[in-house]
């Protein structure tokens, strides 16, 4: 295999990066001259500074190869420790295709989604026959799990096999199996980040082995399809049949439904913004919804039209000009218009000759007018400019905001062309598609960008933010606009792409949000500095509000007093005390806070103080009885608890990697400093909103009013526009990499065209195939039915097979004989430039087939994909041997059933069948 050019630019480039950092971290002290992201954070600890120049180096780099390298990259096989518990599976079609059901009513009805999607089959299209998964525990969780399993059952007579002897030291080489124990923990939902188009499971694979570890419980983790290849709305129905998975196994899981009170659905950066997609689709389909959601640096407005997009570039890992610009191939950027109808009328063409519609029926799709030199009479005409100060006085100057194309009711190539006229008479056009997710008429769709919609009606939320990554200011935003909807403006634009949006405020009240801006610190914090201090306490953070939504935290109720216990002698020293910042409300007034007190307990390693009043109060609270207290009811409560929670640390310690080598544990806490964490920020609940900043070190403090946080000072009519500044990023962007990379962009058209010729090549072949199985002519069948004196037009039924593949949203070629379908350019589906849109074209789902005699949608696609890749003498691989076998009375109905049927195409549907179930007798 071999090596992919990103690894070894990366591991060349490794050591000498973490050598320089090392250098300039000790001997130089990182003096502020430096400016390549110095913060406070990046003085304090060599690790974090190590990260974040190993991490911006790399994300650079990779813009300088090509998307195809990146995504192949990020999906390298990680192999999991000895100590965790990994099942892999697929969800299957049937999950898809409910879920493809909700998200279509989401979107308003199939009408709406034709013409804000491009239609309602493009996007079902996969290359495999369902989306990858994974289930992720502890091993010591499991068996812990299995032990209180046991002991219920003792006694009873139990259905389940008992577990056999030495199990848990099994073959590791074995594949591991879904075990029942797993149903009784709690589980967690998880997207991966990556910008939409790379990131796998296995990129993740640390953080989401630690989250199943923090919790004691089980993580769900899927592998989405990714764009520019598979663009929204692909990934939110994969994330939605997982939940479906969950929530409505198929007979054939092995799981038991997941009570959606017990599932925490989680995401980080573009993961983030498929969770709040995912929670807008449940909302708006009337689907149950879990117990809550969290969001680490959630990517929610890819119009990038928040003032921090420009001020944190050098305090972030991203690149300069963002996540549109890599190195060109005939994946990215995309064909442009004029091939793109091209290409789709061609297949269109075929596709509907094979099925005898003929040339009339092909709807042609026209080509969008694109100026190459925009002249101001084309232009909308010039909007005002805009200038934002920041809360340090220095001013932005954002510009006018541009016109974003809308999604036209036809199935015409889309005009994605973004047009700004400034003050001055400029215009600046871009008509390229600018984000690899989604087309530009689509960057403020609320399933997009999730700031433009409306947020109330969701389950609670746990939003964490980073003072110094890029999205800081649209995370902000959209924590206040979930818990306070009532105050921001949807705009008519945003209700137009989505229509359910229409009295949406009268249906759903705030949103319970729980929002931590940690100092400091760069975008997902937890997963790609993971090993840092401030990481150990948001994964403390994410644990304990994974726990209260999920029910597993004990209410403050179950706390005895100290009176209720007898006291112990109190301790030779005491810890020293410090003020309180609970900052877990919103600000009081601009003159100061409340300050409260708490006190804390451990239990498995775990902090659980005790209630605080919000007042500063001195009198009994540092008395060593007191403390004592605290100390015996703690012992108490840990004795009647330890079934609750799963004890990874024998000592008492926390289990968390970190350890007790960053020199601050939540149990050893100067008392009245609470750090993040800590349950006792839910001892009353969740009100409509918590507001918290966090130091370096997890302490807690409140978060600046309103008024003080630049998110929210923006104005409201700039929010999910593109403005002239972002627009001449672009530019600047756009020319850098054109001039680096001229030669290559003329090769890669070259190459396009070349896939094209062998496509039409290809293409004829297996169409002149497919139509002699569906038509009449050379049936040997038909001829004898001719020669009874059967007319010739009841023999044949066009209509039928076209009725059939219309149906058949799981075909890649099915969207070809619908008129409404209209799929963007970078979708696979509609491509045959790539090498990966010719393979996609020739091979199968390999669906399970849940009825042998019903012509489902992926039971068609299979005939077909036969047809247009081998011959049809040939046997085929059958059907998977994971279907449940039907009885011998049943198989032979389905053999003698070809007698009965008059044709072609019925016969050969009946001969696929009798050969699957005999590969199926045979494996």
């Amino acid at each position: 295999m071999p090596l992919n050019s990103l690894l070894g630019q990366a591991g060349l480039r490794l050591g000498p990066l973490l050598l320089e950092t090392l250098v300039k971290h000790y001997f130089e002290r990182i003096v502020d001259e430096r400016g390549d992201g110095v913060t406070d954070l990046s003085r304090q600890e060599l690790l974090y500074d190590q990260a974040f120049h190993v991490i911006k180096t790399f994300l650079d780099a990779a813009s300088k190869h090509t998307v195809e390298e990146l995504q192949e990259f990020s999906n390298t096989r990680t192999p999991s420790p000895p100590w965790t518990h990994v099942v892999r599976l697929l969800v299957p079609i049937s999950c898809c295709d409910d879920a493809a059901t909700y998200l279509i009513k989401a979107l308003g009805g199939e009408e709406v989604t034709k013409r804000v999607a491009g239609g309602t089959k493009w996007w079902q299209v996969r290359g495999v026959r369902g989306v990858d998964a994974e289930w992720i525990t502890m091993k010591k969780d499991w068996q812990e799990a299995k032990k209180r399993s046991k002991a219920q059952r003792k006694g009873t007579r139990s259905r389940s096999r008992p577990p056999v002897s030495g199990e848990a030291h099994a073959d590791e080489d074995k594949p591991a199996t879904y075990e029942p124990e797993m149903d009784k923990m709690r589980c967690i939902l998880y997207a991966h980040g990556g910008g939409y188009y790379f990131g796998s499971i296995d990129q993740e694979r640390y953080s989401l082995e630690r989250y199943a570890r923090k919790i004691g419980g089980r993580v769900f983790a899927i592998n989405y399809r990714l764009a520019p290849q598979y663009p929204f709305p692909c990934a939110i129905q994969d994330f939605l049949a997982a939940y479906l998975f969950l929530i409505r196994p198929p007979p054939e899981a092995s799981h038991s439904p997941v009570d959606p009170a017990h599932i925490v659905v989680a995401g980080d950066s573009a993961g983030g913004g498929l969770t709040l997609a995912l929670l807008q689709v449940i909302r708006d389909s009337g689907l149950p919804p879990p117990a809550g959601a969290v969001l680490i640096s959630p990517w929610c407005d890819l119009t990038h039209s928040f003032p921090s997009v420009h001020l944190n570039t050098a305090t972030d890992v991203l690149p300069q000009y963002g996540l549109s610009f890599h190195r060109p191939s005939i994946l990215w950027p995309p064909p442009p218009n004029e091939l793109t109808a091209e290409v789709q009328n061609s297949i269109r063409t075929r596709v509907r000759e094979v099925v005898h519609l003929g040339h009339s029926a092909v709807p042609v799709m026209s080509t969008p007018s694109s100026p190459s030199s925009p002249s101001p009479s084309d232009a909308p005409p010039a909007r005002p400019s805009h200038e934002f100060r920041t809360s340090s006085g220095e001013t932005i100057h954002l510009g006018s905001t541009a016109d974003l194309p809308r999604p036209p009711p036809s199935t015409a190539v889309r005009e994605q062309t973004i047009t700004l006229q400034t003050e001055k008479g400029e215009v600046l056009k871009i008509d390229q598609q600018v984000q690899l997710y989604g087309p530009n008429y689509l960057l403020r769709h609320p399933l997009v960008s999730a700031v433009t919609g409306y947020l109330g009606g969701l389950p609670p939320l746990f939003i964490i933010a980073s003072e110094k990554e890029v999205i800081r200011d649209e995370i902000v935003y959209l924590a206040h606009k979930a818990a306070y909807p009532e105050r921001f403006k949807i705009k008519d634009e945003v209700r137009e792409l989505y229509p359910i949006l229409e009295g949406i405020e009268s249906r759903y009240g705030p949103t319970k949000v729980h929002l931590q801006v940690w100092d400091d610190a760069a975008h997902t914090l937890p997963t790609l500095f993971s090993f840092t201090t401030p990481a150990k306490y948001c994964y403390r953070a994410i644990a304990t509000f994974c726990k209260h939504a999920t029910g597993m935290l004990p209410p403050p109720s179950q706390m005895l007093s100290p009176n209720d216990v007898p006291l112990t002698a109190s301790p030779t020293s005491s810890p020293p005390s410090s003020p309180l910042s609970p900052g877990f409300n919103l600000p009081l007034s601009s003159s100061g806070f409340a300050a409260s007190q708490s006190s804390s307990s451990t239990i498995h390693g775990h902090t659980y103080p005790g209630t605080s009043d919000g007042t500063t109060s001195v009198s009994g609270r540092g008395s060593s009885r007191t403390r004592s207290g605290r100390r015996a009811v703690s012992t108490f409560f840990h004795r009647h608890t330890s079934h609750l929670f799963p004890d990874h640390g024998k000592d008492g310690t926390d289990s968390d990697v970190a350890g007790p080598r960053f020199g601050h544990d939540a149990s050893s806490s100067a008392e009245g400093v609470r750090r993040a964490g800590e349950p006792s920020v839910y001892d009353d609940g969740m009100d409509t909103m918590i507001r918290e900043r966090v130091s370096t070190n997890g302490v807690i403090r409140p978060l600046e009013p309103e008024p003080e946080l630049p998110a929210l000072q923006m104005p409201e009519e700039l929010v999910g526009e593109v403005t002239e500044l972002i627009m001449r990023r672009y530019y600047a962007g756009r020319e850098e990499f054109e001039r680096r990379f001229a030669k290559v962009y003329k090769a890669v058209e070259k190459e396009r065209r070349r896939n094209l010729s062998r496509h039409a090549h290809d293409a004829m072949q297996h169409m002149a195939q497919l139509q002699m199985a569906l038509t009449p002519e050379g049936s040997a069948h038909t001829e004898k039915q001719e020669k009874q004196g059967k007319k010739k037009s009841t023999l044949h039924t066009p209509k039928g097979i076209h009725e059939g593949l219309i149906s058949a949203g799981s075909w890649p070629w099915a969207w070809a004989l619908d008129v409404d379908e209209a799929p963007p350019p970078s979708s696979i589906v509609a491509r045959r430039d790539t090498e990966e849109a010719r393979r996609l074209m020739r091979i199968a789902d390999q669906a399970f087939l849940m009825d042998e005699h019903t012509m489902s949608g992926n039971h068609l696609w299979n005939v077909i994909v036969e047809f247009l890749t081998k011959s049809p003498d040939k046997h085929g691989r059958g059907r998977d041997s994971k279907s449940v076998e039907k009885g011998e009375g049943e198989k032979d109905a389905a053999r003698e059933e070809p007698d009965t049927r008059p044709s072609r195409f019925s016969r050969f549907l009946a001969k696929r069948r009798g050969r699957s179930k005999s590969a199926e007798k045979a494996s």
